[in-house]
């Protein structure tokens, strides 16, 4: 089988470059996570809470759709109420004008009692919600009623009356809602016109009463919510009928409240308000029946609207919270796990790095400093100084004062040397046993065996003391070299020529400070 040097497919090169860019930002991820541990935490907090956030946000999102839901339904709902009402309002006001043309024509006022009786009110007495067809004469007394026989009643003070016989041209006029005199007070509104003489002057009203368990039994059959309502008030706030029904002392009852103001204010509309009546918050809608003064009203209760949004909310909600807090919870104790290696790991670093006796740099960190420095120095064409420190006649002053004072003195070194060696480039090393190496970056030969002079006299007339007795006087040999571009082949080279200058040193009666390739001082 052959096989080919061809260079991958394009959409195949595509997936390994996403492959390689995902998995650089899985490892810069995991490294900022190694290095910031608490950072993560924050950042996953913040994740949380967002996400938390974006729930609650989509919750009210879900119940300003179960109101804007209720809403269109209760329009639904008032526009087949206001087609049903507005329908037999017109069948009734058809033959409220075929009486008025009846009483108005005088070959029909002229026929037997009986028969006239049959021509007037025949249309109206197939309507079910029209309880009473009557005609009152410019006095307001009773004379002609569809119900038989006309009764012995005046009517003048009925407001209905009052309109027809102040204006000419009013047309059909809703009343008030009253209780009927002719029919043993049962609750009304009646739909009127006017009836004119030939001469065009006043003759009196044809009246159809219609009964409020009209209204009522319509809205008794709406299904609206369990603690709504459903009414039909009169434009000036008169409830004709409300279900469920309100007591019958005040089902008359006048409005004023604000909820109900604002129903006067528009043709139509949608608010949320407290019931003046019952204390319920509900969802109102409401429109005007055309060709009437009155409104339908359509409130559900806004807690039975919201009950299953609530229902699923509460447990939405509490779950979202939970995993939230789940989430936190771990993100921040993963943080601290982190924190809690990363430190270990930083400590375990030092430790790695540090000589547990005098605090300084071991020869591990120390040859990490010295191959950094010489690669820079070989960049830049800077100088570079090492100095070589050695504990004088050091096993003779163990052997004279013990090891616990052989380490007091090398600690009184190194302190020695920490206090002269504060440049941020500086670095100082136990190189083993009681010598130590100081780097300094940047120094020249005579920079640096300034510095070793000073360390020198330093632990010379400094006699450290603690606090029960005198640690026994230690001197130092210090041998100095200093590196250039081109002087040295090699970092080895370098180092040996350095260690070359301690051994000038030692051998020229200790104590002192030697250069490489130059006399004692």
């Amino acid at each position: 089988m052959q096989t080919s040097d061809r260079a991958p497919p394009p959409p195949v090169r595509g997936l390994q470059r996403l492959h390689r860019y995902l998995g650089a930002r899985v490892t810069r991820v995991a490294v900022l996570a190694g290095r910031h541990p608490l950072a993560v935490g924050a950042l996953g907090s913040l994740l949380a809470l967002g996400a938390f956030a974006l729930t609650l946000v989509t919750l009210a999102a879900g119940r300003q759709d179960a109101l804007d839901h209720a809403r269109d339904t209760s329009r639904s709902v008032i526009s087949m109420l206001s087609n049903d009402v507005q329908h037999n309002f017109e069948l009734a006001d058809l033959s409220l004008q075929a009486v008025a043309a009846g009483l108005r024509d005088p070959l029909v006022m002229q026929l037997d009692p009986n028969i006239r009786h049959k021509v007037l009110f025949d249309r109206t007495s197939t309507a079910h919600e029209i309880s009473a067809v009557s005609a009152l004469d410019a006095n307001g007394n009773v004379v002609e009623y569809g119900a038989g026989t006309p009764p012995k009643a005046n009517l003048a003070d009925r407001d209905y009356f009052y309109v027809h016989q102040q204006s000419r041209d009013l047309g059909l006029y809703f009343s008030k809602p009253f209780h009927s005199r002719l029919r043993g007070g049962a609750s009304s509104i009646a739909l009127s016109r006017r009836i004119d003489h030939a001469d065009g002057s006043f003759a009196g009203v044809a009246a159809i009463a219609i009964s409020l368990d009209y209204f009522q039994q319509v809205l008794d059959k709406l299904e609206v919510s369990p603690h709504g309502i459903s009414m039909i008030v009169r434009a000036d706030g008169t409830i004709v009928a409300r279900s469920p029904q309100i007591t019958s002392s005040t089902r008359f009852l006048m409005v004023r409240s604000a909820p109900f103001l604002r129903l006067l204010q528009g043709e139509s509309g949608s608010f949320s308000a407290v019931s003046p009546i019952d204390g319920i918050t509900r969802l109102y809608t409401f429109a005007r029946i055309p060709g009437t003064p009155l409104i339908a009203v359509i409130a559900p209760a806004e807690q039975d609207v919201l009950a299953e949004w609530q229902r699923r909310s509460e447990i939405v909600g509490a779950s979202a919270l939970l995993v939230s807090g789940t989430f936190i919870v771990v993100i921040w104790l993963l943080a601290f796990a982190l924190r809690d290696r990363g430190a270990m790991q930083s400590r375990l670093e030092h430790m790695a790095q540090t000589d547990s006796l005098t605090g300084l740099n071991n020869r591990r960190a120390l040859d990490r400093v010295l191959l950094t420095e010489w690669q820079r120095m070989q960049r830049t064409g800077r100088e570079l100084s090492v100095l070589f420190i050695d504990a004088d006649h050091f096993k003779r002053y163990n052997d004279q004062h013990g090891h616990a004072l052989g380490d007091l003195a090398l600690q009184r070194i190194a302190a020695a040397l920490a206090r002269h060696l504060r440049r941020p480039g500086d670095t100082v090393a136990r190189y083993g046993g009681e010598e130590f190496v100081a780097v300094l970056p940047d120094t020249d030969e005579r920079g640096a065996l300034n510095v070793a002079e000073a360390i020198r006299r330093d632990i010379e007339v400094c006699h450290s003391i603690d606090a029960k007795r005198r640690i026994p006087a230690v001197t130092v040999s210090i041998g100095c070299g200093t590196a250039r571009q081109g002087r040295d082949t090699s970092l080895d080279a370098f180092m040996r020529r350095a260690d070359a200058a301690l051994y000038v040193a030692k051998t020229s009666g200790r104590n002192r400070v030697a250069a490489a390739g130059a006399a004692n001082l």
